[in-house]
């Protein structure tokens, strides 16, 4: 029953001797950094606790049980060393990026061009934005291979087209493109398309027509008057080219006449 009091008394005693050889080897410098520290220690606690960090302490745990605290350790670490090795000229670029970027986002948000980025993505889905892609490319190399001379015989032929075409609505093009509509829609129009190949192979005929019919009037008007009576007509049927031609009028009249004064 006595030993206990004897042991606790002994460790008081080194506990006093501790302190006294503590504060013997305590100089006054140390006592003041030592004192300082505490009242920061103090004071950083005082402001956790009006700051409520206390409440941030289980996510913190959990931080640093899943590694997130170390993650973040590592990017302030990265971020350290990206601001130690950017120049002045570099953040002033870096500046001036970030400053275009946010001046090019209000103009797209002020022409409300997010209401095109649907079509967009139609677009690219589709690949519509591919090929105008590759017309814009195409329009580039004819620009860059067209020179001051091409480009000004394209223009008057453009013109001298819509001269053309302005010229052509004055004058009734509505007419005749309701013409061709009532051709079209009476049959009329296909039934001139399948004979054009005909007309075509038989112009030349036509042609020879009209040429001989011209060349009879010239020889008629310069021959002379006829004398008239029986032996003029006598004459006449003598004439064995005469008697050709009658054949040839008279084989031409029965032709005629079965196509179509042949009765039905």
């Amino acid at each position: 029953m006595n030993g206990q009091p004897e042991g606790a008394g002994t460790v008081d005693l080194e506990v006093q001797r501790v302190v006294a050889a503590a504060r013997d080897a305590l100089t006054d410098e140390m006592v003041t950094r030592l004192a300082s520290t505490a009242g920061d220690a103090v004071e950083l606690i005082d402001q956790v606790n009006r700051a409520g960090l206390a409440r941030a302490i289980p996510a913190l745990a959990q931080m640093v049980n899943n590694g997130d605290l170390e993650r973040l350790s590592h990017l302030a670490r990265l971020y350290s060393s990206a601001q130690d090795a950017l120049t002045d000229e570099m953040v002033g670029r870096l500046s001036e990026a970030v400053g275009e970027g946010l001046a090019l986002l209000d103009q797209v948000n002020r022409a409300g061009l997010d209401r095109a980025i649907p079509a967009l993505a139609e677009m690219v889905n589709n690949g519509d934005l591919n090929r105008l892609v590759k017309l814009a490319r195409v329009y580039s190399s004819a620009e860059d291979a067209l020179t001051d001379e091409m480009v000004s015989r394209l223009v008057d032929t453009v013109g001298n087209g819509l001269s053309l075409l302005d010229r052509f609505s004055r004058g009734g093009a509505e007419h005749v493109v309701r013409m061709l509509e009532d051709l079209h829609t009476s049959g009329a129009l296909e039934r001139l398309a399948t004979m054009l190949p005909q007309l075509a192979e038989r112009l030349g005929t036509v042609q020879e027509v009209l040429l001989s019919i011209d060349a009879a009037a010239g020889a008629s008007r310069a021959a002379p008057a006829s004398g008239g009576g029986l032996g003029g007509l006598w004459h006449l049927m003598r004439d064995p080219e005469a008697q050709d031609t009658l054949r040839f009028l008279l084989a031409v009249g029965k032709e005629l006449r079965r196509g179509w004064g042949a009765p039905k």
